[in-house]
């Protein structure tokens, strides 16, 4: 009875990690394509609309999504495998679709086409540094109570310890 109970925890944990990478994906794709629609506005103000580039920044934006995906699928498999060969076989699946992309794009002869794929390539990188780099700073820098600090502090304990799964003493 005690091990059903620890697999049915085990499971809801790994279920709301599961979930958290869901809604980071979804977070990228919907931020990052948001990116690419300022990219392809700016760039009707410098090469006009040119069908090239916005082919290529599409084309680059769903290579990077595709990897991006990629790399949570594979690292899935590694954390519940405990195979480190996944990391390899990912990084070579992974830089191959990049390749081909840019490749393709270097290959029109046309220079907004390649500029559009590398501009599509980084559009997701976008959120991610946003969300977890830029934000959390603004955030620290706010001033804040000392007993709400401490209250705040605590409630990311708790949620970091049911994460976890961590038991309180």
């Amino acid at each position: 009875c005690i091990m059903i109970y620890k697999l049915k925890n085990e499971k809801g944990r790994e279920k709301a990690k599961m979930d958290e990478v869901s809604k980071l994906k979804k977070q990228v794709a919907i931020y990052g394509l948001a990116v690419v629609a300022v990219c392809e506005i700016v760039s009707l103000f410098i090469v006009g609309f040119d069908i090239g580039f916005t082919v290529f920044l599409l084309a680059g934006f769903a290579a990077a999504l595709v990897n991006f995906w990629l790399l949570a699928f594979f690292l899935q498999k590694m954390l519940d495998s405990g195979n480190a060969g996944f990391s390899t076989i990912s990084f070579v699946i992974r830089i191959l679709i990049y390749c081909a992309v840019f490749f393709i794009a270097v290959k029109q002869g046309h220079t907004p086409s390649w500029v559009g794929c590398l501009a599509g390539i980084l559009a997701p990188k976008v959120p991610l540094y946003y969300f977890n780099a830029v934000k959390p700073d603004f955030n620290t820098k706010r001033k804040v109570r000392p007993e709400v600090q401490a209250m705040y502090e605590q409630e990311d304990k708790e949620k970091d310890d049911e994460y976890w799964g961590r038991k309180e003493d």
